[in-house]
């Protein structure tokens, strides 16, 4: 397989001459690391722009890369904490930082990919393998970071970016380098690996982070590093059970797939298995200790537990690392206008009286396509839309039609539109308001109906984080208040909690 990889085209004759000279490079980046994040971000990229365009010695293109490093991944960081954070569609501002930050790690790419070409082309290289581990890991690293800012945009890595990791891994197994530990003093006491980077960069795909809020895409991307050791890469060979084994083509411009759902024959030389089982199974015993150290409420959490606590995305992880999904239902394609009713506070207004829902509330989208529990969705209508996923939405399909009550579960943003995944949770609903005795503010709150057919008792819809189990509460109906026992929690997404509950006393008005 030739290394035909994405670079930056030279223009030395255009281009302005880029500062190698270290010392000079250090008290550059002293000096925009005082600077505004944005100001201080588009300076580097003027400078990472200047390297990447001229031709200049090897060694020194490397260890120039190599000193920016460090105010690399600090303005890398300040720049997520903007785009990071952002609802969906993202304002202005947070847009320019996503572009920034993605063109950073774009130009970081660029020139150690450049660096590998040149490395190439040196016939007396003592030092060969040291360096192709280097630049190699370090490319892999500016993919992964490239790729994080597309999922923290809900956008999806470009073909260029697949093809590009997947050639470079291939060409560190050609070497046979992909096990050399590659220190890091600038940024951590311990050593990479080219192996394990580009696992962490393969399942932080598999996690599916469209149907992530951005929190806890950010949490997974930190995550992905202790899971990375638990996953296996191998060859094309038999395979006993192939749940939890992922297919990864290295001469595609495309991530891993479910090897189950593979419609092509592998190829022996240029495909190899990612095998997630262990990964699965060691995030469930971390979910098993934390709920059980949960319990144990006199005793804080240890530290190890501490590195994410997130119910949820443990529980999410593991369903996409250990078994693959199949839908439940087939879906329908269907071309029809909808309108959305977007948050708990709107579906509050919308199921107390239709009659006094204001227009603002709603938006406008288009069905492409529907099954028993849910839409596919898509507007061009961004203006004043902002969602996020896990959020609660209002769905009416016509004019005719009643409201129904769901939630968003995944997200894909487009240069001129959006779509959204939503998942159905009940036909209809009634607008109350809870108060916790320990909290004295009172919230909007939904009460959904019985599903006979789904076994699903009355529920109540909640605030995230508002009510735990176990706990009581007061609901107000109208001029009607009752007390309750807040008993399971059966479904929680980043924005609501849904409990089963019990009456415990009717009508205290």
């Amino acid at each position: 397989m030739s290394l035909s990889i994405n670079l930056a085209p030279l223009e030395t004759e255009s281009v302005a001459t880029a500062e190698t000279r270290p010392q000079k490079v250090i008290e550059f980046t002293k000096h925009i690391s005082h600077l505004d994040t944005f100001q201080a971000a588009s300076r580097l990229l003027a400078e990472l722009k200047a390297l990447n365009r001229q031709k200049i010695d090897t060694d020194t293109r490397i260890e120039t890369l190599e000193l920016y490093r460090k105010i690399t991944h600090e303005l890398g960081h300040d720049l997520e904490e903007v785009y990071g954070n952002a609802q969906v569609p993202m304002p202005e501002e947070a847009n320019n930082y996503a572009a920034l930050a993605e063109a950073i790690w774009l130009e970081t790419g660029y020139g150690y990919k450049r660096a590998l070409l040149d490395l190439k082309q040196k016939l007396i290289n003592f030092q060969e393998n040291k360096q192709h581990s280097l630049v190699i890991l370090r490319i892999i690293e500016s993919l992964k970071n490239e790729a994080l800012v597309n999922y923290l945009c809900y956008t999806p890595p470009s073909d260029t970016l697949w093809s590009d990791l997947h050639k470079v891994y291939f060409h560190a197994l050609q070497l046979g380098i992909e096990d050399i530990e590659v220190l890091d003093h600038a940024l951590s006491p311990f050593g990479k690996t080219i192996h394990l980077v580009y696992i962490q960069t393969l399942l932080m795909n598999l996690a599916n982070p469209q149907r992530l809020s951005k929190s806890n895409i950010r949490k997974m991307s930190h995550y992905v590093g202790s899971l990375a050791k638990f996953a296996e890469l191998r060859g094309m060979g038999i395979i006993e059970k192939p749940m939890g084994v992922f297919l990864i083509e290295l001469d595609s411009k495309k991530p891993p797939v479910p090897y189950l759902k593979n419609r092509n024959t592998p190829s022996i030389e240029t495909d190899i298995l990612l095998v997630t089982v262990e990964v699965a199974r060691h995030i469930h015993q971390q979910l098993k200790y934390i709920q059980e150290a949960k319990t144990q409420t006199s005793e804080p959490l240890p530290a190890s537990a501490l590195e994410i606590v997130d119910e949820e995305l443990l529980k999410h992880l593991i369903k996409y690392f250990g078994v693959t999904t199949s839908r439940a239902f087939a879906r329908v394609e269907k071309k029809q206008a909808a309108e959305l009713a977007i948050g708990l506070e709107a579906a509050s207004i919308l199921f107390r009286s239709t009659k006094r829902a204001k227009e603002e509330v709603r938006s406008y989208w288009e069905i492409m396509n529907t099954s028993p529990d849910g839409y596919a969705l898509r507007t061009t209508n961004l203006h004043d839309l902002r969602i996020s996923v896990g959020e609660l939405v209002s769905v009416k399909e016509s004019e005719h039609s009643p409201w129904v009550l769901g939630y968003i579960v995944w997200l894909i943003t487009k240069s001129q539109h959006i779509e959204a995944g939503i998942k159905l949770l009940a036909p209809s609903a009634t607008s109350v308001t809870v108060k916790s005795p320990s909290n004295n503010i009172t919230y909007n709150a939904l009460l959904l109906p019985s599903i006979k057919a789904l076994s699903m008792p009355i529920t109540l819809i909640t605030e995230y984080g508002y009510l735990e189990e176990n706990s009581i509460a007061e609901i107000k109906d109208g001029n009607k208040k009752s007390k309750l026992k807040i008993k399971q929690l059966v479904e929680r997404s980043a924005c609501l909690d849904r409990f089963e509950y019990s009456l415990i006393q009717e009508d205290l008005s």
